[in-house]
């Protein structure tokens, strides 16, 4: 299983398995149907500033 983390204004918010699962699918599905992306993929950062 993926280890998928979410941290929020500095505070790491608890994830559980299926939330971890379903993010790590989301993200990999945007990503693998970007061309820029390699298709080894083994580690991901997202940083979004609002």
């Amino acid at each position: 299983m993926p280890d998928a983390f979410l941290t929020v204004n500095e505070k790491k918010i608890p994830l559980k398995d299926f939330m971890q699962e379903m993010l790590t699918n989301i993200i990999l599905g945007y990503l693998k149907s970007t061309k820029a992306v390699p298709e080894n993929i083994e580690t991901i950062e997202i940083e979004i500033k609002l």
